[in-house]
């Protein structure tokens, strides 16, 4: 069977995408890919050995009249293109995973084979809000995300990696260590960056205290320094290459709230302190982290500077209440359904059979 797989634009978009490719793939279906040229998407397409078509395209969201209207003339040549590729390629199914970049192909492909959708978010974004009006089956990760059409949507999680899905939930931590996590993505967040500068201002942090802090291609000088006075325990780094080897040797975890970061914390079994993007679109990390919280898996504070005297003593009392962390780990392996993948999978496998 030729599965054609769309998607593109951001790493929340193409690694949940990635996970249902190598799944077809493993039971020896063909894979092409539509995505952008120079992109995260084609890079993984190449190394996988997949298939792979560039396409262009830009958001519609926060643009102003003239880049709308651009947006608009390159949506239609996406359509034009994505209409013949499709043509050319003739899969039997196609699945998308949403992001600005798939509508065209996505639409296109609806009128040659069955369409399905995986939306990451607990707010779907736009893209997807359009696609579930054409797909024959629309896989979500949180609950009641889409409120209509419900009879074809089948609630199934986020794909995450096995090697982290695979983590034990038992305790590591032989001794008494205090182990952080601060995680601002594959870019770093100097949001984040400044609220844990300001924290450790005037602190003198506790020896059995390690934090391993990961900041991209941000500069650190600053923070470095702050961890240095504040006479902490640190390491920062600029990519942490084995995520699961991080997760694991952590007892708690400081993270935005994307969805593929709630979701990989949640896989590891890991409790959690969530500063939602405040300018995400439609707000959704906020969404995805007052989900975590209501399941008891994550406490969520405002991402703002005026908070890091909050965040700074809500480590000190989940360090001292081990049985409300134990809780978070209990809760945290429930918030969502696992083998994501196998889900998706077998749903289109008996769609196809009817």
């Amino acid at each position: 069977m030729k599965v054609l797989i769309i998607a593109g634009g951001t790493g929340g978009h193409v690694f949940p995408a990635l996970s249902i490719a190598k799944k077809f793939s493993n039971h020896g279906h063909e894979i092409s890919w539509i995505g952008k040229k120079n992109s995260l998407e084609e890079k993984i397409a190449s190394r996988e050995g997949f298939g792979f078509s560039p396409i262009n395209g830009r958001g519609f969201l926060g643009k102003n009249f003239l880049g709308k209207i651009a947006s608009i003339f390159l949506f239609g040549i996406s359509l034009i293109r994505s209409f013949f590729l499709i043509i050319k390629m003739k899969p039997d199914i196609a699945i998308s995973t949403g992001g600005y970049l798939s509508l065209a192909p996505s639409l296109s492909a609806f009128l040659y084979c069955p369409l399905f959708i995986h939306e990451q978010n607990s707010i779907p974004g736009l893209t997807n809000k359009i696609l579930h009006r054409f797909s024959s089956r629309t896989f979500e990760a949180f609950p009641a995300t889409f409120k209509n059409n419900i009879e074809k949507i089948l609630i199934v999680g986020n794909p995450v990696r096995e090697e982290i899905s695979n983590l034990s939930p038992c305790d590591d931590n032989s001794n008494t260590s205090f182990r952080i996590l601060i995680i601002g993505g594959s870019q770093g967040s100097q949001q984040i960056n400044d609220i844990m500068i300001q924290a450790l201002k005037s602190k003198s942090v506790k020896s059995n205290w390690f934090f391993t802090h990961q900041v991209g291609k941000l500069k650190s000088e600053a923070l470095q320094k702050a961890y240095e006075v504040a006479d902490a325990n640190f390491i920062i780094r600029g990519f942490i290459e084995n995520m699961a080897k991080a997760y694991k040797e952590s007892d708690i975890i400081i993270s935005r709230s994307g969805a593929m970061s709630v979701s990989e914390i949640c896989a590891a079994q890991k409790p959690s302190i969530l500063l939602p993007l405040p300018w995400s679109a439609n707000n959704h990390q906020l969404s995805n982290a007052r989900f975590l919280l209501q399941k008891g898996a994550a406490e969520v504070i405002t991402s703002d500077l005026s908070n890091a005297e909050t965040l700074f003593q809500l480590l000190i009392d989940l360090e001292k209440d081990h049985n409300r962390r134990e809780a978070m780990v209990i809760a945290s392996g429930k918030v969502f359904p696992k083998s994501t993948s196998d889900k998706i999978y077998n749903e289109i496998d008996e769609f196809l059979k009817l």
